[in-house]
């Protein structure tokens, strides 16, 4: 019970990012029962929780710097300019790709929860405040811009650009997770405060 309690408590320090994961659960319920016929609330659902996320952020605009997740993630005015940013680059993103999309006829499932899971990776990003986290959130943001590359494949080029950027986005991680080990093993921690003993 305490463990849900803290659950609970590091979450609302997070409550625009859940807000994107809810509208994410909820695309995929209603893509799994429902048939092509409901796009609409399709680009709604995507829409109105990236407004929300936006709404959220605002209504805690003036709040003090709050460190959570056991000092993994930080919440403060500065990022939230970032992620304001990023929510509003995505909202955008979705409105004026609506009629490319029905022109294509793509599955616009997929390309709206990659658009929502690379604003949840880039929203945890402007946060993060360990190394892990710092190396996560990325790959997060990194695999959904993968995938988008090689969304229309029935082409030969875009199986193509995703084959070449797939070899070089993990051949670019494992330098990155081989630094971090260096930065991990050097400072005792992953933390920004280990940092301070270098």
């Amino acid at each position: 019970m305490k463990a849900f309690h803290l659950l609970l408590f590091n979450g609302s320090f997070i409550f625009p990012e859940c807000i994107l994961i809810f509208g994410l659960i909820l695309l995929l319920m209603i893509d799994s029962t429902s048939d092509q016929k409901d796009r609409p609330w399709f680009y709604f659902i995507s829409s109105t929780s990236l407004v929300i996320s936006i709404m959220a952020l605002l209504f805690r605009w003036r709040e003090e710097p709050i460190i959570s997740f056991s000092g993994n993630f930080q919440t403060n005015n500065f990022n939230k300019i970032f992620q304001f940013f990023i929510l509003l680059c995505s909202t955008l993103c979705i409105t004026l790709s609506v009629e490319y999309i029905e022109c294509t006829e793509m599955a616009i499932t997929e390309f709206l929860l990659f658009v929502l899971t690379a604003t949840l990776g880039g929203m945890f990003l402007c946060g993060t405040n360990d190394l892990i986290t710092i190396f996560v959130a990325p790959e997060c943001f990194s695999l959904c811009s993968y995938l988008f590359s090689g969304y229309t494949k029935r082409y030969l080029w875009s199986n193509e650009a995703t084959m070449k950027y797939l070899l070089m986005g993990g051949a670019s991680s494992s330098i990155l997770v081989h630094g971090f080990s260096w930065l991990y093993d050097s400072s005792g921690g992953g933390g920004r405060s280990s940092f301070k003993k270098l």
